[in-house]
């Protein structure tokens, strides 16, 4: 049994190279060899959001509170509760965060490709894109 203790990983601020906003990381699990798992809440202030990126091995996201957003390129901005769990396929690009008016914290899960490979980060959202309205899907 391992237990990792809260108070032995400090809440980190997300780099603003990858993030719009003020966005807060709290590591929850990097896997150790054979498992490639990397586990992290990470907390959006209102209007917080990641980059466009891309997982090789994809990512799931569970929201744990307040009101988010989530999309892939060419898709619809879809808004994201409590309870929602998105799976995003390998390799496709999309950006998550806040909501304009709310917190927003989610669980994101990916894995490292066998090369050890991780998120790649691109260009941030544009405000155009970022305030459109939520579609239902």
């Amino acid at each position: 049994m391992k237990v990792l203790r809260a108070t032995a990983r400090p809440t980190k601020q997300a780099p603003a190279s990858s993030f719009v906003g003020t966005v807060y990381m709290d590591e929850v699990l990097v896997g150790e060899k054979p498992s490639r798992m990397r586990a992290t809440r990470v907390s959006f202030t209102p209007g917080g959001r990641t980059n466009w990126h891309t997982h090789p091995v994809g990512q799931t996201l569970y929201a744990l509170s307040g009101i988010g957003r989530y999309q892939e390129e060419g898709g619809p901005l879809v808004e994201l509760r409590p309870g929602d769990t998105v799976i995003i396929p390998l390799d496709k690009r999309h950006w998550h965060g806040a909501a304009p008016n709310s917190l927003f914290s989610h669980l994101a899960m990916s894995e490292v490709n066998d090369k050890g490979e991780g998120t790649q980060w691109l260009e941030p959202v544009s405000d155009a894109d970022y305030t459109k309205k939520p579609t239902d899907v």
